[in-house]
């Protein structure tokens, strides 16, 4: 087969080979998460039958990202969106405490305290199974020795949003937890509201995707990416090889071609 009529088959084969390549390279959804985030970003993939790999964040020291298949990364962030993944880390007690001017003054410093535990309590309830997101008020009136008036009643105000029908924790217990960890707080005095999401509408992975010319479900694509990565490498390098061999038997052929003139000519 000439040069001619062989570069067309060369040209297809590159092309189709560039096209699995670039339809299996990998691109980043979330970055700059802690490991128990990144973690959550994964399971979340998972579930919508999505290929996610966990993978050091190159861009933040002691941080991580997670990555997809370059063809799932629109159903990827309709799921994080669902999920309302990744979630924002709230400043704890120790992050509140001690920032602020340099004299903070007393309503200040009580404020920063407040805001502290108020995101201490919304990491223990977003750590619950079934979680998807918490938001915790506090209302802690400051006592002073310097007031008259006495300090009004503390009240505190909780959301939970969680998927399904039946709440991952009681409403009772949500109080418990609250009013546990603020001085002057009893249990009735925390609101609790309790919402409920629907299931994702996103298919799992018997959702149909395209391979090249192929159209797989979504949970098979990927290893028929690099199953075809594979045979074509290998198709590849037979077909190398049988070039070596046609080229050098086509020059020992000359070889043996200019010795048996070389000895007529004598």
């Amino acid at each position: 087969m000439s040069d001619t009529h062989g570069r067309p088959h060369g040209w297809r084969l590159a092309g189709l080979l560039l096209l699995v390549l670039c339809s299996a390279c990998a691109v980043p959804v979330a970055a700059g998460l802690d490991d128990q985030e990144a973690d959550r970003v994964v399971v979340a993939l998972d579930r919508a039958g999505i290929d996610g790999a966990k993978e050091v964040d190159p861009g933040s020291e002691g941080k991580w990202r997670v990555n997809v298949p370059r063809d799932a990364v629109a159903q990827s962030l309709v799921v994080l969106r669902e999920e309302e993944l990744p979630r924002t880390s709230p400043p704890g007690v120790l992050d509140a405490v001690g920032k602020g001017s340099l004299v903070p003054s007393e309503a200040a410093e009580h404020a920063q305290l407040a805001a502290g535990i108020a995101g201490d309590l919304q990491r223990s309830l977003e750590g619950v199974d079934g979680v998807l997101s918490a938001r915790v008020h506090l209302n802690l009136p400051s006592p002073s020795p310097m007031r008259e008036i006495p300090a009004g009643r503390a009240s505190a105000s909780v959301l939970v949003e969680f998927r399904g029908s039946t709440p991952p924790i009681t409403t009772v217990d949500v109080q418990r937890l609250i009013a546990g960890a603020c001085t002057g707080l009893t249990p009735p005095d925390v609101a609790v509201v309790m919402v409920s999401r629907s299931a994702p509408a996103h298919v799992s992975g018997s959702e149909l995707v395209h391979v090249g010319p192929l159209v797989v479900t979504r949970a098979s694509a990927r290893p028929l990416q690099w199953t075809l990565i594979g045979l074509l490498l290998g198709t590849m390098g037979l077909a190398g090889t049988l070039i070596f061999v046609a080229q050098r038997l086509m020059r020992l052929r000359q070889e043996r071609s200019e010795a048996q003139s070389s000895a007529l000519g004598r």
